[in-house]
This record gives C-alpha cells, sequence and structure tokens, in this order.
C-alpha cells in the first residue's frame, strides 16, 4: 500500500514539477537549505535575503528550526534536481501507513486495518501538502504514527526516539511532546508522561528563546496573532480579560469551522472519542488563532501535521465499539468516504489530460537556465520554480538590496524597471541588464556592471 501510494504522490508531483505548477518560493528555500547541506554547508537561504533589508532569516535555523532536513541531504548526491525533495515528500507521507495499519490490526483486527491505511492514503490533508510544493511537514506523519503506536505498545525506548525526531521537525512540535506527555499520563503513566512533557516543554523554550535568537532569529519571528497582542504577555492578558476571545478567535470567520468540520467529517468524528485528538489542540490553536488566513484554510501543507493524529484517534475511537462487525463497518466506510472526496481534492488532476503536458514556458526557461554555471544567481517572477543547479529568487514588492548576476524573464524592460524601483525605494543604485540570450519569448539578461 506504501508503494502504490508513493508512486502515485510522486508522479503527481513530478508531473507539476515539470509542468511548471507549482509556486516554487517553498520549494526554492527547502532546495537550497537541502543543497547547503549536501555541500557540508550551513543552510544559508539567499532567497529570503532578498525579501527585506532588515530580514535576519537567511541562516536557515533562524527561520524555521528543522534540522531533520539534513537526512535528505544524500538525495543531491544521487541526482542534482529539486524533485528529490518531492520525491522524499512522497515516500515519507506514504510511509506513515505501515505503523497506522500496525496500530489499528492491533486495535480492529486485520480487515479494518488495511481499510484504515486506505483511508489514510487518500485523505486529503496529505494531498494538500503534495500539491503546496515541499515542506518539513513531510515527516510528520511518519513520525507522529510511529510515535503514537509505540506508546499505545508500551515501547518507551522506541516512543522516546520517536518523540527526539518530532522536535528535530519544527520548533513548534514540542507542544505536540507535551500533549503526548499529558495523554500518556491519561493512559496511567504519570511518571513516564511527566517526563515527555517536561523534555516537550524544554525543548521549546531552548529552541524558541535561545536557539533561533542565537543564529539571527527571534522568538517572535512569525508573529501572526497581532490581534490579540504584541507580546506573549499581551495576548495571555487579553485572553484572560476578554474570555470569549478563546471562541470567537476559533470560529471567525467560518472558514475555521469549515476547515475543521471537513478534517473531522472523512472519519466520521470518531476522534473525537478518543485522548488521543488531544494532540491536534497546539496546532489547531496555533493556527486558528492566528491573523493569517492561509492558516485556517485546506489547500496548503499545514493539516498534514494533523493527518495521523485524527486517523489513529478515530480508530481508538472505533475500538470502543462492543460489536466488532460495527469496527469494520466504520473502516470500510471511512475508506469509502475518501475515495469519495477524491474528485474534490488535488490527486483527480491525476485524470486531467492537461497535467500530462508539459507547458512551454517551462522548456524555454530550463533551456536557458541551462547555460549558466552551478550556483549562479537569477531573478525570475512568479511563479517560479527551483531548477537544480541555479539560486533562483522571485521578485516582489519588497525586494531591495541586491541585484543578481542574471534576469530571466519575458519583458526585460518591465522586469528591469519594477526592479529599479525596490532598489532605488531603499537608497540603491538601479541596475542595468543586457540580452544574453533568447529562446521561445524568454530573454536571459545579464548584470551589466
Amino acid at each position: 500500500m506504501a508503494i502504490a501510494a508513493c508512486v502515485v504522490y510522486a508522479t503527481y508531483a513530478y508531473l507539476r514539477w515539470r509542468s511548471q505548477s507549482f509556486w516554487g518560493w517553498d520549494l526554492g528555500i527547502f532546495d537550497q537549505i537541502v543543497r547547503d547541506y549536501a555541500h557540508f554547508r550551513a543552510p544559508d537561504v539567499t532567497t529570503k535575503r532578498h525579501i527585506s533589508a532588515t530580514d535576519m532569516g537567511m541562516f536557515a535555523w533562524a527561520d524555521h528550526f528543522s534540522p531533520i532536513l539534513v537526512l535528505l541531504a544524500p538525495l543531491y548526491w544521487i541526482d542534482n534536481s529539486a524533485y528529490n525533495l518531492l520525491f522524499a515528500q512522497a515516500v515519507l507521507l506514504s510511509a506513515a501507513v505501515v505503523p497506522i495499519w500496525i496500530y489499528t490490526r492491533r486495535r480492529l483486527g486485520l480487515p479494518a486495518a488495511y481499510l484504515v491505511g486506505g483511508a489514510y492514503l487518500v485523505y486529503w490533508p496529505l494531498q494538500s501538502a503534495a500539491a503546496f510544493e515541499f515542506h518539513e511537514v513531510a515527516f510528520a506523519p511518519l513520525i507522529l504514527a510511529t510515535l503514537i503506536e509505540r506508546v499505545d505498545a508500551g515501547k518507551w525506548r522506541h516512543a522516546a526516539i520517536a518523540a527526539g525526531l518530532l522536535l528535530l521537525v519544527k520548533e513548534d512540535m514540542g507542544l505536540i511532546i507535551v500533549m503526548v506527555g499529558i495523554w500518556i499520563m491519561i493512559k496511567g503513566q504519570r511518571r513516564i508522561g511527566a517526563y515527555f512533557a517536561a523534555a516537550g516543554a524544554a525543548v521549546i523554550g531552548t529552541v524558541i528563546w535561545v536557539v533561533m535568537p542565537a543564529v539571527g532569529g527571534s522568538s517572535k519571528r512569525d508573529w501572526y496573532y497581532g490581534q490579540l497582542g504584541a507580546t506573549f504577555g499581551q495576548v495571555a492578558h487579553k485572553l484572560l480579560t476578554h474570555p470569549s476571545l478563546m471562541v470567537t478567535e476559533l470560529v471567525d470567520p467560518h472558514v475555521k469551522l469549515h476547515t475543521a468540520f471537513w478534517l473531522l467529517a472523512p472519519l466520521l468524528f470518531l476522534s473525537l472519542r478518543s485522548w488521543i485528538c488531544i494532540l491536534a489542540i497546539p496546532q489547531i490553536l496555533e493556527r486558528f488563532f492566528s491573523e493569517v488566513h492561509y492558516h485556517w484554510e485546506q489547500p496548503y501543507q499545514y493539516n498534514a501535521y494533523l493527518a495521523a493524529i485524527l486517523v489513529l484517534a478515530a480508530v481508538d475511537g472505533a475500538a470502543k465499539f462492543n460489536l466488532a462487525w460495527l469496527r469494520t463497518a466504520w473502516a470500510a466506510t471511512a475508506f469509502g468516504v475518501g475515495l469519495a472526496l477524491i474528485p474534490a481534492y488535488p490527486l483527480w488532476q491525476l485524470t486531467d489530460s492537461a497535467t500530462w503536458t508539459t507547458v512551454a514556458p517551462r522548456v524555454a526557461q530550463l533551456h536557458l537556465l541551462e547555460m549558466l554555471p552551478q550556483g549562479t544567481d537569477v531573478l525570475m517572477e512568479f511563479p517560479l520554480d527551483a531548477t537544480a543547479d541555479e539560486w533562483v529568487h522571485p521578485i516582489s514588492e519588497d525586494y531591495t538590496d541586491v541585484a543578481p548576476e542574471w534576469m530571466l524573464t519575458q519583458n526585460v524592460t518591465a522586469f528591469q524597471q519594477k526592479l529599479d524601483d525596490n532598489l532605488t525605494a531603499n537608497g540603491h543604485p538601479p541596475a542595468s541588464y543586457a540580452p544574453y540570450a533568447v529562446y521561445d519569448g524568454w530573454t536571459l539578461a545579464k548584470l551589466d556592471r
């Protein structure tokens, strides 16, 4: 099942990557990070260096603490392509079905294990993650499913290893480990649960308030709670003095309820019958209290953090049914609902002939970029893709201080004017580019020094 799903997800990702259907921003960032690891360099994100003159996020850990990405570096020793990340994501997302199958077989029996495994593999949060480029979330379902299964089996050393790996995925994963500790205490292992909770709290505090500031970041670098306050203390004070916000921030705007409904509906809401669902609370609060709309919505990678948690919580909820046939019936229904929902989500694009066609702009861009040596700085406009050998930078209204050596665009004059406006607005001299090569309407221009 894992292999079959991996083939589907990897094929989908490859077709979209080949046809320039990805936005390119996130994929480019992670490509630069893992490429640096592969060359035994500190992860320096040159794309972010051009966003703002005051941006401190050039060193990857100053932006997000995801050292687990170093595990993907060997892929670049085999093939020098950003597609490595998309392939790895397909493998990791699909591999989580193994611990999910093991857990479900133990709790519901063998037939249900296959059905729940299928329900997980077609679960829309995985599809959304695969459709939105690459992110560190690719590691989360496999590690979380393993962690939950090992805790359920009482294998504490294995569970501790899984928890340690999860803490390397992102700086906020310590909150989930705290909830794992609380869940373990609810199960009756108070001392072990306290260890997990304390470790999670200690790590997240160290990472956010010590490690990230030490490498140029900030404990409030990704602060999306301005509507509640400018500091943690202000947020706590406002919530205590206006307790109704604890409800209104979770449900308004109503797209939050829409996302929550579709997270639970494919599993027939059985996740709510299990204490395992408390592991999802930190992610729900962190996202739904945010003032940024894409944290609430479905078509992004964030929901994949919850996939394994909610699926295994639903299995635990189904295990509480007294009748064995009812447990299997739930598993079959969940799988059926997942299949029925596929036309509404990204994998359905595989049925569209356009998905299998390489678009001309992508061919032209690759043709021109192949003329440049590795490590070259190239400025392109959205949408763009990381293309393997070059450092590709997007141009945006915030692009400020450095004119890259190369520019790839369909309109050099307009593109250069936009760049010059940004440069001069920030006290830098305008840049001048001369056409270097032209192919199928695209121009590769070189900085005229």
